[in-house]
């Protein structure tokens, strides 16, 4: 089932941006001897990295390793794009160790390495109060509770080697989000909890769209996240939505950027109709806006 595209980007590109519609300056590392670049907002934790191979028909293939991870990038990855590296929001500041091997098609080979200065990055806290059930579950929902948390590693654990994705990343709704990314929660004053995504509050049953096109590999009602559905965008890529109030797709279903996939809602551990929007790069949590950033197109 392929969903059409359902309204204008202009509305979203605020919401990402602000009324003057600018995108943030990008920074790029050029890789000397290798024709590969590094495109990214900033290097801070939470945020995410795109590695381009240039056209140079004398190189075949590029290995990167950042962050105990390698990435393969040839031909097919040519053009945007590239692969996506992600910066955990849990990674410690401080050097970063980057190794770039280029193997050129007659057999030779470029190396090249250098330490990243990945800079502090400072999260919120917030105290929150929850009914004490979404905190200790009633004994007959603890084993659904990990049977849903085993479910959802699961379908984040299996990777799509091709980019299902078109062009760059939107928000999900128009309205702003809060700047909770990375956020200390604390529940009840004792129970903590990083959240790993941004909330945006909106009226209850507002659509919730599509950031960007992939296969619905997840549509279904947990205990502690509501309603939610996560889409995978290919090359290890995945968009996570949050305390739906009702799905509009189904797993299996492939869906187009900007497409409605659900509506707002107050569903699972949650005070408010609001939205909780994550991205994934592999095991990296990352700030969602930091890929709406990148320009992809």
């Amino acid at each position: 089932m392929i969903l059409g595209r359902a309204v204008a980007v202009c509305l979203v590109w605020v919401a990402a941006f602000g009324a003057g519609g600018a995108r943030p300056e990008m920074q790029t590392i050029s890789i000397p001897g290798i024709p590969m670049e590094l495109v990214f907002r900033a290097l801070q934790p939470g945020e995410v990295l795109l590695a381009e191979m240039k056209d140079s028909p004398s190189v075949r293939r590029i290995s990167v390793r950042l962050g105990g991870r390698k990435y393969e990038l040839d031909r097919s990855t040519g053009t945007r794009p590239g692969v996506f590296i992600g910066l955990d929001l849990g990674l410690k500041s401080g050097p970063l160790v980057l190794d770039v091997v280029g193997e050129k098609t007659d057999g030779s080979v470029e190396h090249y390495s250098e330490e990243l200065a990945v800079a502090p990055r400072e999260y919120s806290k917030r105290y929150i109060r929850v009914d004490e059930t979404m905190l200790a579950p009633p004994p007959a929902e603890k084993e659904r509770v990990k049977r849903e948390q085993d479910l959802l590693q699961a379908v984040l654990g299996v990777k799509t080697p091709d980019w299902l994705g078109t062009g760059s990343f939107i928000p999900p709704l128009a309205q702003e989000a809060f700047q909770n990314f990375g956020q200390n929660r604390i529940y009840n004053k004792r129970v903590s909890s990083v959240h790993a995504g941004v909330d945006i509050a909106a009226p209850y049953g507002t659509p919730v769209r599509a950031s960007n096109s992939g296969n619905v590999v997840l549509a279904s009602d947990f205990y502690l996240n509501g309603k939610i559905v996560v889409i995978d965008h290919g090359r290890g890529v995945f968009s996570l939505y949050f305390h739906c109030s009702k799905l509009l797709v189904k797993r299996g279903d492939r869906v187009r950027k900007g497409a409605f996939i659900a509506r707002v809602g107050n569903t699972g551990r949650s005070t408010g109709p609001h939205l909780h929007w994550g991205i994934r790069i592999f095991d990296s949590r990352v700030d969602p806006f930091s890929l709406v950033a990148l320009p992809l197109e």
